[in-house]
């Protein structure tokens, strides 16, 4: 077995059969900026061409092979064997990573000096959208169910050696064998920590897509072949929940509070204490003293956030499809445009895009001015009347244009609420 190499990222993609997409997941590993990396593929004897991609890429790869395997988890296995990093990623067929600079942001992140397993967010795609999967970053939930994708985790090599894919449980587990894997380093007493970033991108459709039996996979795999009335109480509170949720009833309410109701009844109504309530029953997070003007546009309330003593003025509109974030003392103007969803121009299919916008504290967006998805805006920054922000806006900076530019720099001594409440506004 060759010696560890610090910092190196041993990234493991294994394939059979897949020569639409193997294309692109190799090419995803080698469009990575973080240059401490190794490449691993496993091939399953694939007769459809995609051995003849695999060479193609043969003299940049650490390793690879194609025989025959006892499927995806023993292919995995093959993989750690091989595995020379001293971090295991696995990308799957299929799948790639969201951006150059995944593994960077990953690696990079101080809790990767001291964590034995590091886990990001992940991005879902679908026949209509793609879609953030956000991680949880309370570690203690991982005694219930998974709380991150496995792809979009790094587990130390030498933890993971520790704990290889358990191919005896295969029949019992079927393609639960990763979360089983992720389970016992879990309870080994591991460290685990979230990182705020997105590793991977995923098409939906696959083997795990099933989601009542993974919800009996999870019971089987966290009651440790034991019974234990609190998992088994959490299997059927969850499976009552998916019943509920895949009904077409429950997307027709909820179609008529988020949107019906939200956008063409609430704001009529002329009593902010009254539209502050339903919008909390919705979900929606609004701190003390915050406010929201009548006559604005807001798509899926229940994924906006705002702070203390904030507030947005009229006729905007506030797409949450992908999470906005306000902070404390924040100014919206009137006629903003707050947008997270958007679409692919590059993608045929003309694919759904949706990225989280975060808004710093003492922030101020200027009239009319539009903010696009993925955008954080620093803390005390200002956005100019009219201004097209594509890129993130440092704290006090202030920008102007489209598409919007510094032109300056606010003083960093801010210290005020912002007091936007009337009656019947």
């Amino acid at each position: 077995m060759e010696p560890i190499k610090q910092r190196t990222v041993s990234v493991i993609t294994v394939v059979y059969n897949d020569v639409d997409h193997i294309r692109q997941t190799m090419e995803s590993f080698f469009s990575q900026t973080w240059e401490e990396k190794e490449y691993i593929v496993i091939d399953g004897g694939s007769t459809d061409g995609t051995t003849d991609i695999i060479r193609e890429y043969a003299s940049r790869l650490a390793y690879w092979c194609s025989e025959p395997d006892k499927g995806i988890y023993d292919a995995m296995n093959k993989g750690i064997e091989k595995a020379s990093g001293e971090w295991i990623n696995f990308l799957n067929s299929g799948d790639y990573f969201d951006t150059a600079d995944s593994l960077r942001n990953m690696m990079t992140d101080s809790n990767s000096k001291t964590a034995d397993v590091i886990f990001g967010d992940s991005i879902e795609i679908n026949e209509v959208c793609r879609v953030k999967v956000a991680a949880s970053a309370d570690v203690s939930q991982l005694e219930m169910i998974p709380t991150f994708r496995h792809g979009s985790s790094l587990i130390r090599t030498s933890v993971q050696r520790q704990y290889p894919f358990d191919l005896s449980k295969k029949k019992r587990l079927g393609y639960a064998l990763d979360w089983d894997m992720l389970y016992r380093v879990y309870k080994g007493g591991y460290r685990f920590h979230k990182i705020d970033t997105v590793l991977q991108a995923y098409q939906k459709e696959g083997t795990s897509n099933h989601q009542y039996k993974n919800l009996w996979y999870n019971y089987l795999i966290t009651s440790q072949g034991r019974f234990s009335l609190r998992k088994f109480v959490f299997l059927a509170r969850r499976s009552t929940d998916t019943f509920v949720k895949e009904s077409r009833l429950y997307g027709l309410t909820r179609d008529f509070m988020l949107e019906f109701m939200v956008n063409n009844v609430l704001h009529h109504i002329p009593f902010w204490s009254v539209r502050r309530l339903y919008l909390h029953m919705v979900g929606a997070k609004i701190g003390q003293g915050s406010f929201i003007m009548k006559d604005n546009y807001i798509m899926n309330a229940r994924l906006l956030t705002m702070g203390s003593y904030s507030h947005i003025n009229r006729d905007c509109i506030v797409d949450a499809r992908g999470t906005i974030t306000i902070g404390d003392n924040v100014s919206i103007s009137h006629r903003v445009n707050i947008m997270t969803g958007g679409h692919d121009a590059r993608d045929a299919h003309f694919t759904g895009v949706f990225k989280p916008i975060s808004i710093g504290d003492y922030a101020w967006l200027g009239v009319g001015c539009t903010i696009l998805q993925g955008v954080t805006i620093g803390r005390g920054a200002v956005v100019s009347a009219g201004a097209v922000v594509t890129k993130d806006v440092a704290p006090y900076a202030i920008v102007a244009g489209v598409p919007a530019r510094q032109i300056g720099e606010r003083p960093k001594n801010q210290d005020y609420h912002c007091h936007g409440w009337l009656p019947f506004t």
